[in-house]
């Protein structure tokens, strides 16, 4: 019994001490999408592929040891429905998984983090897209198609160990608009995929 009251007393104690790290508006600038969109996107070499954005939702999270600490994190993630890369009998098959989401951390910090899967490409990152580096680095002009962005950043896919490299799904890069979100994203040998307005 007295264990019982002691974790009840310490439940009650780190409830009460719960500090919610909630994102800014200018955080929320970074995440473009409603979470019901359709994106189609064409590669240089003539073909196509399409995520569908499923729900956008906003959660609290404990990262690592801030369970113990009593501090939650605000969260905004989008969910997709995208094509199978790995699918064996080549067949076209669709997967849900995160597209993106926007975090804070136990720093205050914010990062943006890109899951891009399709049946063609991977984008590998090790570590987070933190905001504070984006606002210091100035967007680039992109013209796709008819339209033309002009607040790009240009994200470099990460690969220390080397491995991701060699597959053929590799992306190196992607191209991401403040005001639009994911508009292209480049594969090795030149081949990049583009989104079609």
């Amino acid at each position: 019994m007295d264990k019982l009251l002691f974790f009840f007393f310490l439940a009650t104690l780190l409830l009460s001490c719960t500090q919610k790290k909630r994102l800014s508006e200018n955080d929320y600038c970074w995440m473009p999408y409603k979470g019901n969109e359709t994106l189609q996107f064409e590669s240089s070499t003539g073909n196509s592929d399409t995520v569908f954005l499923l729900k956008k939702d906003t959660i609290w999270s404990f990262p690592n040891e801030s369970f113990f600490t009593g501090h939650q994190y605000q969260v905004v993630r989008i969910f997709c429905s995208h094509s199978d890369s790995v699918a064996a009998d080549k067949s076209i098959r669709y997967l849900e998984n995160d597209f993106c989401s926007i975090r804070k951390d136990k720093n205050n910090d914010v990062a943006l983090i890109i899951g891009l899967t399709t049946k063609d490409a991977v984008f590998y990152r090790m570590s987070p897209i933190n905001l504070d580096s984006l606002y210091k680095t100035r967007p680039v002009t992109l013209k796709i198609n008819k339209n033309k962005y002009n607040d790009v950043f240009i994200i470099n896919a990460e690969d220390y160990s080397g491995y991701f490299y060699n597959r053929s799904d590799y992306v190196t890069k992607i191209y991401w608009s403040k005001s639009r979100g994911l508009i292209r994203y480049d594969k090795k040998n030149k081949i990049y995929w583009a989104l079609k307005e």
